[in-house]
């Protein structure tokens, strides 16, 4: 079968609702239903089950996990397989007493998980140990979540891989300046000529400001930091084009390049934005 050349993505910027679980379930349906012909639809980290550090008392979320959000996750698979559309959903998974913050990958043939490795120090998520690829009819995805976006080397990574299309859902807060989000995403997509696909969630705690970047790191579309559903089109043929005129892979010298292997001292510890979560 030939591979497309073209793919329709949409972004889902929209916040968790604590409150009405069965409602927000159903408009995350409603949202698949719409555009599920789309070639991928997106939504943002922890958007399914919400986050742990926002729910009260604390560890509430954690307890509903034993209870119901189970039943959810497998509702939501069999309805995506049955419009047979593709889903990218971030969610929380219980197994035992752990927990893991994951995208889950969603298409007719399945599920796939990939679980965030690089895990921010104010969460208490285990960490996962693999950085992935999936196979779609457009090309290869990659995916990662939002604290990953920080380390140059996933998406050097990823790319190598293969990865025609990489994927960022996150859960960014407002004191998180919008503008070092975005100067890491054109970044990322320029040195590593790849389509990058930025899912934030909107709110009062969150930055929203989702965007998709082009392959020279230019800006195809993008959302403000209210709740918003955005559409762009990505052309895999401009990505080869670029990637012949400006050719760094055929030219990179790993060699050079051990050091980032070594474990560096860490940084003093200070506050930052983050410890406002």
């Amino acid at each position: 079968m030939t591979q497309q050349t073209t793919a329709k993505v949409c972004i889902a910027q929209i916040n968790y609702n604590s409150e009405h679980i069965e409602k927000h379930v159903e408009r995350i349906k409603d949202i698949i239903s719409e555009f599920q012909s789309y070639d991928l639809i997106v939504f943002p980290e922890l958007v399914l089950h919400g986050h742990p550090s926002f729910e009260r008392p604390e560890g509430f979320l954690y307890r509903k996990m034993k209870i119901m959000y189970s039943a959810i996750s497998r509702d939501l698979y069999q309805f995506v397989r049955d419009l047979d559309a593709r889903v990218i959903i971030g969610e929380l998974k219980r197994w035992g007493e752990r927990y893991f913050n994951m995208a889950t990958y969603i298409d007719k043939d399945g599920v796939q998980n990939y679980t965030k490795t690089h895990v921010h120090w104010t969460e208490h998520f285990v960490p996962g140990n693999q950085l992935k690829v999936f196979d779609s009819p457009f090309g290869k995805i990659g995916i990662t979540i939002c604290f990953d976006a920080a380390f140059s080397e996933v998406w050097r990574v990823l790319s190598l891989k293969g990865a025609d299309l990489i994927v960022n859902i996150s859960a960014v807060p407002v004191t998180f300046p919008v503008d070092y989000m975005w100067r890491r995403f054109a970044g990322a997509a320029i040195n590593n000529q790849v389509f990058i696909v930025y899912a934030n969630r909107p709110g009062t705690a969150f930055s929203g400001h989702s965007a998709v970047f082009s392959p020279k790191g230019d800006v195809l579309t993008s959302a403000g930091p209210e709740e918003a559903v955005i559409e762009a089109e990505i052309d895999l043929i401009e990505m080869q084009q670029w990637r012949m005129e400006e050719a760094i892979y055929q030219n990179r010298r790993p060699l050079l390049y051990r050091e980032i292997l070594n474990r560096h001292k860490p940084a003093p510890e200070i506050k930052t934005a983050y410890e406002s979560w």
